[in-house]
């Protein structure tokens, strides 16, 4: 197996070399506690757009400008065409070290944002996606003469991660940022396995003065996030999570940054350990914590929030087919929370979150409105546990609020900020001593025949323990006594029926009759009048 190594270096001029002097300061950023709007306001839909395109085109960069219109890994001249433009776009940071790995043909481009040179950490984070593409669920395509324009899988993640890569390299960090652009991943994951085997786990450097300071000893990998497939979706806004047990964190960070910045995406989080559909599996198998963030993992078919895609691994995924709203928000998502993973959780120094939680000991109306303030140098998401409510933050003035369901007599509330890494939580004891309420009151139907039932059903939001209809005639006159029964579920709920005769057995005659409904709560007794009207 060949191995080789090689590294791209962006061509100056005595302008730009000039512009990058006087605007040093731009590029040597010190990450800040919370930067996130900032970063939002960064990504640029019409770049995503234009990478996307490009990579589709694929367009050769010699004389003749041929469109491949595939990255096909068995394409030589498709692949060297995407990745010279990978590697392009990656070197318009000064402060990306771009390489190439080539192991078997199988190439990766790799660019490393260094950490500061004071930093002793040791941690390295990882976003990769892969550039090639295949048309496989074609019955007659061809590697070597078909098209597989890949715009969605996986130009999309290709994409997402250049953006992500020219924002980041604004700012310096105390741990190593790798980014990756994985090839073979539709020939069994070849990239990801080259990536890990052969530049982390070998340490085989290849005297090369990059993946000699960065790739020469193993173990240090903290986090990847892998970028696959994330713009067809026109039914929402949806992005899968697929993460294991050890990888979970990733997944919580990610929910908590799409809350925290109101990103506005719904997030699925699928917990799997045997989801091997694309390279974070690699990672598992290794023991590094991995995320992949995907439409769907079964997007052959239908799921919740989700149509099937009849495009992916055809000649038809085209760039007019994705949602770029989509693709801009998964961006986004993942910029946040790589640069808070980066800035704020692995910091020794790192304060717990901070709640106080405002609730009188004793309460009489259900649900109750909570509120209370936190303390916090880093996005946290705040649940009421048991009934996992999700308190509404104010960010600005540090104060949640919530609408928290509770149990009749003592309940233990606890109020949870969870971060990526743990939790912090405060516990209270409140006792809700509330007031019986008529949830709902049914006389049905009404009018009623004289030859039809009429059935009498209530609900309360307390527990019922008797009910009792008296029927009176227009002149106060007691026609008949009914006693209810309980719903044999919820006792909260109680019916009754009268077949509209007099205690007697006699039919009573057509009218308005006068229905004194009555239930017994708590020892309490509570009334309230219905008017029901018999014809023939």
């Amino acid at each position: 197996m060949s191995r080789q190594s090689s590294t791209s270096y962006p061509h100056h001029n005595n302008v730009i070399t000039l512009m990058i002097i006087l605007s040093s300061f731009y590029f040597l950023l010190t990450a800040s506690a919370d930067r996130g709007e900032e970063l939002l306001s960064q990504v640029q839909k019409d770049t995503l757009v234009s990478h996307v395109t490009s990579l589709q085109e694929n367009v050769s960069y010699n004389l003749a400008k041929e469109a491949y219109n595939t990255r096909s890994a068995h394409h030589r001249d498709a692949t060297d065409t995407a990745v010279n433009y990978i590697k392009r776009m990656l070197s318009r940071s000064e402060r990306l070290l771009v390489t190439e790995q080539n192991v078997g043909g199988t190439r990766n481009v790799i660019a490393i944002l260094p950490k500061k040179e004071t930093s002793t950490s040791d941690r390295v984070f990882t976003i990769c996606a892969h550039y090639d593409t295949h048309a496989g669920r074609e019955p007659d395509w061809n590697p070597l003469s078909s098209k597989a324009p890949g715009a969605n899988k996986n130009g999309t993640g290709v994409a997402a991660l250049l953006e992500i890569a020219n924002i980041l390299s604004q700012y310096e960090y105390d741990h190593d940022l790798i980014f990756v652009a994985l090839g073979g991943e539709e020939l069994d994951f070849q990239g990801s396995h080259n990536f890990i085997q052969d530049s982390i786990n070998s340490g085989d450097t290849n005297n090369n003065k990059l993946t000699d300071r960065h790739f020469a000893t193993s173990g240090r990998i903290t986090a990847v996030i892998n970028l696959d497939m994330i713009g067809f979706n026109w039914k929402s806004d949806l992005v899968e999570v697929i993460t294991n047990r050890d990888s979970s964190w990733i997944s919580r960070a990610l929910t908590i940054s799409n809350s925290w910045y109101e990103i506005g995406l719904k997030i699925r989080r699928t917990q799997d350990e045997f989801i091997d559909i694309s390279s974070h599996k690699t990672f598992w198998d290794v023991g590094y914590p991995a995320v992949t963030l995907i439409e769907s993992s079964t997007p052959w078919r239908d799921s919740q929030n989700y149509d099937a895609n009849p495009y992916y691994h055809t000649f038809r995924d085209t760039v007019d087919k994705v949602n770029f709203s989509l693709v801009s928000k998964v961006t986004q998502l993942v910029l946040v929370t790589i640069d808070n993973l980066l800035t704020t959780m692995f910091q020794p120094d790192r304060q717990l979150p901070q709640i106080v939680f405002e609730l009188p000991s004793l309460v009489k109306q259900n649900p109750v409105q909570v509120t209370g303030t936190y303390k916090t140098d880093y996005p946290i998401e705040i649940v009421f546990h048991p009934s996992e409510v999700v308190a509404k933050l104010d960010k600005e003035k540090q104060t949640y609020a919530a609408t928290v369901p509770l149990s009749p007599g003592a309940n233990n509330l606890i109020v949870i900020a969870l971060f990526p890494l743990g939790a912090n939580s405060v516990r209270r004891s409140v006792v809700l001593d509330e007031a019986f309420i008529w949830k709902d009151v049914n006389v049905y139907p009404n009018p009623v025949r004289a030859s039809n039932q009429t059935e009498f059903r209530v609900e309360g939001n307390l527990e019922i323990t008797d009910m009792r209809v008296n029927v009176f005639d227009v002149k106060g006159s007691l026609i008949k006594r009914i006693d209810g029964v309980s719903d044999r579920i919820d006792s909260r709920i109680w019916r009754t029926w009268w077949n509209q005769q007099t205690a007697y057995g006699l039919a009573v005659s057509a009218g308005i009759y006068i229905c004194q409904i009555s239930v017994e709560v708590k020892g309490e007794t509570y009334t309230i009048l219905r008017k029901l009207a018999v014809v023939r």
